[in-house]
């Protein structure tokens, strides 16, 4: 994940679209990107049909076009007149989540943004199909985010994309000179079920993981000013923990890397990222993804 140049931000007008319009603009202070495209999608003809029977001044589907755009221009001109940051107005119309696919995979934006509404029914499946079939990195937005950027969860496990989302995390908090927490969840070893390993066993499992985080911070050149927390899972869902750390550290985002081999599995089963999406953490959540790498298995997956 080299830029953020293009972003591609989701609106269905709907009240969540002063929040994404107005997360978009503070995102903005934090990395600049060069051109932001609006998006959205008339779910059918059907719908347009009726509102052109509702509204006696819209003769066409083309007028009714022309009033949703009109509405998306003024809320995004409120907050982008006079900016630098070339912005763009999309209106297509059919199934959402097939015209984000197939839009993000034309365009090829570096970043897209959609909002998350707590307690939305679907609101999961959808997620998770878009994360699967994307190639950019994902900003799911909530309701209640705040305009902040000063404290980062990036939930590591050691991995060169646990690296590039503590890296990215870093330069999110730059600005504001706020904190980065790696947070490493760890669980001990099956073979001890269902007894928990004696203090000296512990020890040495704790003494391993440490081993582990200095080569993972040798290897990646990882900054000296990053946070690292050890957390081990209990039970319940892992999301569960990443969740009441950032809680506890009063986090503005989360940023999770995502997979990215060749390996069929490592995409379409990247279970701890599926786990993410669907949890609802009122915090927005950042996945991010090598792009290229993502743009090759699906052009040879669906090849």
């Amino acid at each position: 994940m080299k830029n953020f140049d293009h972003w591609f931000v989701c609106l269905d007008l709907s009240k969540m679209d002063d929040i994404m319009v107005g997360y978009t603009k503070f995102l903005t202070s934090v990395i600049k990107p060069k051109t932001i495209s609006f998006l959205h999608v008339i779910e059918s003809s059907k719908v347009a049909k009726e509102m052109v029977e509702l509204f006696p001044d819209i003769d066409t589907n083309e007028d009714f076009e022309d009033v949703i755009r009109k509405e998306l221009k003024e809320k995004v001109e409120e907050h982008f007149e006079g900016d630098d940051i070339e912005t763009r107005i999309i209106i297509k119309e059919g199934r959402p989540t097939d015209q984000i696919i197939e839009m993000m995979n034309s365009l090829d934006p570096d970043l897209l943004m959609m909002g998350k509404k707590t307690g939305y029914v679907g609101e999961g499946v959808i997620a998770r199909r878009i994360v699967k079939y994307v190639p950019a990195s994902i900003l799911f937005v909530p309701e209640n985010s705040r305009y902040a950027m000063n404290t980062i969860l990036a939930p590591v496990d050691f991995s060169q994309e646990s690296a590039n989302s503590v890296n990215m995390s870093r330069k999110f908090v730059e600005p504001s000179g706020g904190d980065v927490i790696a947070q490493h969840i760890f669980k001990y070893p099956s073979h001890f079920f269902p007894y928990m390993p004696s203090d000296e066993e512990k020890n040495k499992i704790r003494n391993h993981i440490e081993e582990q985080k200095d080569e993972f911070i040798s290897e990646f050149d990882i900054s000296d000013d990053v946070d690292f927390v050890l957390t081990l899972h209990k039970e319940g869902r892992l999301g569960d923990d990443v969740y009441d750390e950032a809680v506890r550290n009063q986090a503005d985002l989360i940023a999770v890397g995502a997979k990215s081999s060749k390996k069929i599995t490592s995409i379409l089963r990247d279970d701890f990222t599926d786990k993410m999406t669907y949890y609802s953490f009122g915090i927005p959540l950042l996945i991010l993804k090598n792009k290229e790498k993502h743009q090759k298995f699906l052009k040879s997956l669906f090849s």
